[in-house]
């Protein structure tokens, strides 16, 4: 796609990248490499091991005549052969991966997936008005790629919400090798993504499905290094396979090149009816081998609970539900020294505080937005449901709320424990199961005969209370967030699914 040329010079060896002119005659080109050399000075000052192109006055990209080239200092190393990846070289690349992802990973809100609307069915059409190569090829994998187009849509939709820095060009053509060590190359790709759908591509071409050759020993090596270096918690990646078949938007793109949709120039139009014939094959194979894949995936290695916090947000975010029944609630006593009180005006701002200081909300503002949302119309309702708990010196250090469906959805006689929240620097101190225990209480004194828990995998500390407690998760969560639950369990050691 694009041409690399070594240049000597009186002062040194430099290699120069000739950009594509066509792919840089793209509306979004020049903005997307200038996010990309942003993102790759982001590496370079975090000690990635990166080979970052030359800046000139501040600029990385140079134009002359109407082109575009890249300067990068002479580096010696050796591209490993795709057939001769060992389980070393992918523990190291994993490894690698999860350095990139670790620097900004985070939450973000979750959006409606993007899809895929690929019609192979006209681009057959097309290839067989032209008479071209691959028409016989999409003929006769028609079924495959729209059985593709729809796995990979599906687990598009499960995936969940994050975002880090993400170089989903890193294969290994793009690991240069030098006296055992490996540098990144060619990273104009650079840009943010999702983690979770970056590294289950990625460890697929470095375990071997590019080449037909899949390794079970290079995926769980590439796995294991991304592991030690990065976990989120999240391990269905199983479930998540159709991700593995974004290779049919690579595709969608050689169609039209090889039918001269994109450039008319001969080279072009042959590259593309090469890599249209290859991409199918990888789809192919990668069907092929499912079963495989999905048994490496599904047996990875537990996250370790004591590497998170009770509040993490480095946790992979995913809703979760449970539900019980109000008829045995068990009692627990608080420690000796605190008391429950329940709400009185004035009380926000100690509301805040608690929920803040728990990380169950990220500001004063975000409090306020929070606490608008959900009590903003319930003032008079308030001492009646909303509690805390008060340490010795009359400290409010811990709340929650004998509520309900603020938007009118909850069933009769179906109540909501609202916004459990404890001071970090109270937490361990016995007070969780007391807190909720009481305000559970208050819900059934109230009427109320059911309850509905939200909550959530970063605080997965508070779901094994809740399990503890009887409580389960309800079915319906259960069909939705069962990425969560799956994490939820390894995490505390609780069965929340059946098989």
């Amino acid at each position: 796609m694009h041409k690399m040329y070594k240049v000597h010079t009186s002062s040194g060896i430099y290699a120069v990248k000739c950009l594509n002119p066509e792919i840089m005659s793209r509306p979004d080109a020049l903005k997307n490499y200038a996010e990309a050399e942003r993102l790759e000075r982001i590496l370079e000052d975090n000690g990635l091991p990166v080979v970052a192109a030359l800046s000139f006055d501040d600029k990385k990209m140079m134009e002359l005549g109407g082109r575009f080239y890249y300067i990068f200092p002479w580096k010696e190393g050796k591209i490993t052969d795709f057939n001769e990846i060992t389980a070393e070289q992918c523990f190291t690349s994993g490894s690698l991966l999860a350095k990139i992802h670790r620097i900004d990973a985070h939450n973000i809100e979750a959006e409606e997936a993007e899809l895929s609307e690929i019609d192979f069915a006209s681009l057959l059409e097309s290839a067989a008005k032209k008479e071209s190569v691959i028409a016989s090829v999409l003929e006769e994998n028609l079924a495959l790629l729209d059985s593709a187009q729809e796995q990979f849509n599906e687990a598009r939709r499960m995936l969940p919400s994050m975002s880090s820095i993400c170089d989903d060009d890193m294969d290994p053509k793009n690991i240069m090798w030098h006296d055992g060590n490996a540098y990144i190359i060619d990273l104009e790709c650079l840009e943010y993504g999702n983690p979770i759908a970056s590294v289950l591509n990625l460890a697929l071409q470095w375990s071997g499905t590019v080449t037909g050759n899949f390794s079970r020993e290079n995926l769980e090596a590439f796995f294991k290094g991304y592991l030690e270096s990065y976990d989120n918690g999240f391990r269905s990646y199983d479930e998540l396979f159709g991700i593995s078949y974004s290779w049919i938007e690579w595709l969608e793109y050689n169609i039209r090149r090889a039918l001269g949709m994109i450039s008319s120039d001969e080279e072009e139009i042959k590259l593309g009816e090469r890599e249209t014939i290859n991409t199918v094959g990888r789809i192919g194979y990668l069907a092929s081998i499912r079963k495989e894949i999905c048994d490496v995936l599904d047996h990875l290695p537990a996250p370790e609970p004591g590497n998170y916090e009770t509040h993490d947000d480095s946790l992979c975010y995913i809703d979760l539900l449970f539900e019980g029944e109000l008829n045995n609630i068990p009692h627990f006593e608080l420690p000796e020294g605190y008391r429950f009180v329940s709400y009185s005006n004035g009380d926000k701002e100690a509301w805040i505080d608690i929920e803040l200081s728990s990380k169950e909300i990220l500001s004063r503002e975000h409090g306020e937005e929070c606490w608008q949302r959900y009590y903003g119309n319930a003032g008079s309702e308030l001492p009646q449901r909303m509690f805390f708990i008060e340490d010795k010196a009359g400290n409010k250090i811990a709340t929650a709320t004998a509520f309900y469906d603020i938007h009118g959805k909850g069933k009769p006689g179906e109540g909501q424990l609202h916004w459990v929240a404890i001071k970090e620097e109270a937490q361990g101190k016995g007070l969780s199961k007391p807190l909720i225990t009481y305000v559970l209480g208050v819900m059934k004194e109230l009427g109320y005969t059911s309850v509905k828990i939200h909550t959530q995998t970063n605080t997965w500390l508070a779901c094994k209370v809740y399990f503890d407690l009887g409580f389960r998760p309800e079915t319906e969560s259960i069909t939705e967030n069962r990425a969560g639950w799956k994490m939820i369990e390894l995490l505390t050691g609780r069965k929340m699914l059946t098989d």
